[in-house]
């Protein structure tokens, strides 16, 4: 009975077939009927343990999944529709969590809900993987945890609202009807994006607004972490310290730092800035102990390299050269790439093993993997003032600009190297280049005030070497205001004043300059416009200077 319909199909099939063929044929097929069962229930225990799979997948999944958003129609028309503005939404929290790195695992994670399903339409019925997925979930206590939007116009105000699942709307809106609409829609995203990672993960945004240098915006992050995710104070010590440090508090910074620490003994970025911090404030013994136990378990790449170079500039200072040449030879093992580790090594080979073939020799190692970069290039100019190659290492400094015109440390160095080849023109072009780049920086960051101040003072020198007083004077007072307490530019001024013959100005800037800490030498006076002044009392009254005896 089992194949009663197959047998009579059959026997229309093949009355017309002697029987051994008939047999014969009868076996494949049933052959044929066999496998195809045997295939199927593998298909069916491959599609369920896929379907098992993706449901545990999803039960132990704690992200958002971000929801097609709703649009006005005109928007929809013009290319910018619901699902092109879930996107744009998912790429504006990419590029901050890019900026930021992988320093920190994301408190909540985000995934696209946009992507093609399994259509498994049986009979026509239709159904998906979606479908199972959240009946599944529903069935197992599993709620689903998404955000949805919408984009509306209203007159001038155009608003992005953004519904989590389980928490409060965001709501962000734009005034600004001057601009176009992608760039109002633009701007929309960004600044909810920035909502979301204020409410999803504020030390991250920390990060992102400290590299923005939106301190006080970084700072609220930090508040917020303390106020409302009391597990992740030591995050939040964290960013406060750096903070600190980068407006020049350093000892300020190691307080938070060692609070991050008190918190989180293994917190790896708050070991590695305290470790630092203790080696830039002159307190060794106590970097090269933070150091050595963060070097045990350090496993972020970029950490544990700046950890293991710390650490070899600690055992110098302590002089203990043994320690630091080995460690200077981990850091280079490790990280054979790090073109600077050859530097680092190379400078202390020279300066300390008094071994300068071997220190040139790890810069050429260095040399020949610097990459076409501003970076490689910079690298290629400091090995080769070591090899006292100057023409060459000023080209390659040159080089730099190409690649990164607004690079602090080339431009510094130019200035000063064709000032030192009395090319005046070309230190005067390039000082003004720096003094363009360095007022846009940071005015708070004192590195930028330093290179600010000394360009200034480099084009006040080239100007009254070249005779013009005046352009002198004026530039020497710039170099002055960018921070009144510093010496040397006051020295710049009175010489400017003595070239011009206004010698009371001149005994006034020298009093100042001195009174700020600069001491006048033998060096410093056997060159004009001092050697005029050498013998007059007032002057050295104003220089506390006493020529030197025959």
């Amino acid at each position: 009975m089992k194949f009663s319909y197959f047998d009579k199909l059959w026997k229309g099939f093949t009355k017309n077939i002697n029987i051994a063929l008939e047999r014969k044929m009868r076996a494949t097929f049933h052959l044929f009927f066999d496998w195809m069962i045997i295939l199927a229930k593998i298909f069916g225990l491959v599609l369920i343990v896929v379907l098992i799979r993706n449901i545990n997948f999803e039960m132990r999944k704690d992200a958002y999944s971000i929801q097609t958003f709703h649009v006005p129609k005109h928007l929809e028309e013009s290319g910018l529709n619901g699902l092109v503005l879930a996107q744009k939404i998912m790429d504006e929290v990419a590029a901050i969590k890019a900026d930021v790195g992988d320093i920190k695992n994301d408190s909540v994670k985000f995934d696209a809900a946009l992507k093609p399903e399994m259509d498994l339409s049986v009979m026509g019925v239709g159904f998906s993987t979606k479908t199972i997925l959240y009946y599944a979930k529903q069935l197992l206590g599993k709620k689903d945890r998404t955000v949805s939007g919408e984009l509306t116009t209203l007159a001038q105000d155009m608003t992005l609202t953004l519904r989590f699942s389980d928490a409060n709307k965001i709501e962000v809106h734009n005034y600004t009807d001057s601009l176009t609409i992608d760039k109002r829609v633009n701007k929309l995203l960004k600044e909810a994006a920035e909502k979301v990672l204020r409410w999803s993960d504020p030390y991250i945004l920390a990060v992102y607004y400290y590299h923005q240098k939106r301190y006080d915006e970084a700072m609220d992050c930090a508040r917020a972490i303390l106020k409302e995710r009391p597990k992740e104070a030591a995050w939040a010590y964290l960013a406060w310290g750096s903070i600190l440090v980068r407006q020049q508090n350093i000892n300020g910074g190691i307080e938070k730092y060692e609070k991050a620490v008190s918190l989180d003994s293994k917190l790896e970025p708050a070991l590695s800035n305290l470790g630092t911090s203790y080696f830039h404030t002159g307190q060794y013994e106590k970097a090269t102990k933070i150091l050595e136990r963060l070097l045990t378990f350090a496993k972020v790449e970029t950490i544990r390299s700046r950890t293991i170079i710390t650490l070899a500039q600690c055992y110098v200072e302590l002089k203990k050269f043994d320690k630091a040449e080995k460690a200077f030879q981990q850091v280079i093992k490790e990280f054979p790439k790090d073109i600077y580790n050859y530097a680092y090594y190379g400078n202390f080979k020279i300066q300390f093993k008094l071994d300068t073939a071997g220190g040139l020799d790890l810069y050429r190692q260095g040399r020949e993997q610097a990459p076409e970069s501003a970076e490689g290039f910079l690298f290629l100019a400091g090995s080769l003032v070591y090899e006292n190659r100057q023409d060459s290492a000023l080209k390659m400094l040159y080089k730099v600009l190409e690649y990164d015109p607004g690079n602090v440390y080339a431009l510094t160095q130019i200035v000063r190297n064709e000032f030192g080849k009395k090319n005046f023109e070309k230190c005067l072009d390039m000082a003004r280049k720096g003094i363009v780049v360095f007022s846009k920086n940071d005015q708070e960051s004192q590195d930028v005030k330093s290179y600010l101040q000394v360009m200034h003072n480099f084009a006040a020198v080239a100007h009254y070497s070249q005779q013009r007083y005046d352009s002198a004077v004026y530039y020497a007072r710039n170099s002055i205001a960018v921070d009144t307490n510093v010496a040397y530019p006051y020295t710049s001024l009175a010489e400017s004043y003595a070239f011009m013959g206004q010698n009371e100005k001149f005994y006034l800037n020298v009093r100042k300059a001195v009174d700020k800490g600069f001491k006048y030498t033998f060096e410093t006076v056997n060159e004009e416009p001092y050697l005029r002044f050498i013998n007059d009392t007032r002057f050295q009254k104003a220089a506390k200077y006493k020529p030197l005896k025959n």
